[in-house]
């Protein structure tokens, strides 16, 4: 049953909620936040569900793969068919490559470039007619902190989050005159399979050596960082309350904090850190 009852700012106490990228990780951990909260929540993913407390607190799954343009009016339409609005689109599916970008070929490099960004694209004007027409409605863009910093062997990764992170700028002003919100979260380091199923390229290459110690690096930190209910409580209060600012970083106050030192460091000092950091070179 639809709540239609109004909350701060217009918005319905209760969200339709579509959610890509919701068979595990942050997408599970999210949606398991938002139904308990009482919201509406869809899912996209291209498996099916096997988890039965997964699939019960989803509203509805679509089964699909976002690489494929129909996926995602697929999933708008059956939101719509069932619940005659959408109040927020939540992007997070993604992929990773380890690797040098020479390693990097063309059909890897497309194949992540079009499910972290264009398959983002593609969901927002998909949703955007619906949330145009409603005078209202939230997007919630899954970028990363690698969005804002080039990270060595994750190169291909970092473009396309540094795509969204453009992409949602510009769109962040261009549907503010019909009431429509968007946000990006920037997630560090955190505790899902995203490690497990990151591709890695280029195992035998003159950078390999390089390579395994920078995967090493980044395998550590992410094993070790939050867990995907950190992110899922802050998208859950985005949902519910609406947020104040554009960007809203996540993850140890270490990164968060190196992030924001580059300005003071500068790009030599910074990149100098970095390269020593996750290759042990300067």
């Amino acid at each position: 049953m639809q709540n239609w009852q109004k909350a701060a700012g217009g918005r319905p106490a209760s969200s339709v909620v579509l959610l890509s990228g919701v068979s595990s990780g942050f997408g599970r951990a999210i949606a398991m936040k938002l139904a308990a909260a009482g919201h509406q929540v869809y899912g996209i993913s291209r498996r099916e569900l096997a988890e039965v407390e997964l699939k019960r607190a989803l509203a509805g799954h679509i089964r699909g793969d976002l690489c494929d343009p129909a996926t995602a009016k697929l999933a708008v339409e059956t939101v719509l068919d069932a619940q005659g609005r959408l109040d927020v689109l939540i992007n997070n599916a993604g992929m990773g490559i380890g690797g040098a970008l020479e390693d990097t070929d063309d059909g890897q490099l497309h194949r992540l470039m079009e499910l972290n960004f264009f398959a983002v694209s593609r969901l927002c004007r998909c949703a955007l007619p619906a949330m145009r027409q409603q005078g209202r409605g939230t997007i919630l863009n899954i970028s990363s902190l690698g969005g804002l910093v080039g990270l060595p062997f994750q190169g291909a990764y970092s473009a396309s989050k540094y795509a969204v992170e453009g992409y949602s700028e510009a769109l962040r002003s261009e549907v503010a005159p019909f009431g429509i919100s968007v946000f990006l979260v920037e997630p560090g380091d955190f505790r899902t399979h995203f490690t497990a199923s990151r591709q890695v390229v280029g195992q035998d290459s003159p950078y390999t050596a390089y390579c395994q110690r920078a995967l090493r690096r980044i395998e550590a930190d992410e094993t070790s960082g939050s867990s995907p209910e950190a992110l899922a409580e802050l998208i859950a209060r985005l949902v519910g309350r609406g947020g104040t600012r554009f960007r809203y970083t996540a993850g140890s106050l270490s990164q968060r904090l190196l992030i924001k030192s580059r300005i003071l460091m500068g790009d030599r000092l910074f990149l100098r850190l970095l390269s020593w950091y996750y290759m042990g070179t300067c």
